[in-house]
């Protein structure tokens, strides 16, 4: 490939990342991904349920081969959660992330007692008849 149409290629190569990286810093200002829902309080289900489909999808910013991230406008996601069906499926949400909570730490308490309790000694029952070493001869020892 002669040096004219490698330059071009660069070129055309840097324009289009930087229109790319320019698309998602406009993204980034006007929507939230679903780990930015989560870090608002939102559950997947919540996310499926309430918003549906994501306004955007833009490649992965870490991983090429991963599935595109999903991107949700701002303006929409804040119009949900003034909505009286946000408010009651984010207080059952709640509660039931305290319950589960609540129930890992029951369960981390009972292995624990479980651990902390009385040593157990198990004695070894004295060796049978079969289970002693016989000693044997060497053929060279005289009988």
């Amino acid at each position: 490939m002669p040096t004219d149409e490698r330059d071009r290629d660069q070129r055309n190569q840097n324009e289009w990342d930087q229109d790319e990286w320019d698309q998602d810093q406009r993204a980034r200002r006007t929507h939230l991904s679903a780990a930015g829902l989560r870090a608002r309080g939102w559950t997947a289900g919540m996310i499926r349920r309430l918003l549906g489909e994501p306004d955007l999808r833009r490649a992965n910013p870490y991983f090429r081969t991963a599935p595109p991230t999903r991107l949700y406008s701002v303006e929409r996601v804040e119009a949900v959660e003034r909505s009286e069906e946000f408010r009651a499926v984010s207080a059952v949400a709640v509660r039931r992330s305290g319950a589960v909570r609540e129930a890992a730490l029951r369960r981390r308490r009972a292995v624990d007692r479980l651990r902390s309790g009385p040593e157990i000694q198990v004695r070894s029952p004295p060796p049978g008849p079969d289970d002693r070493k016989v000693a044997r001869r060497s053929s060279q020892e005289p009988p």
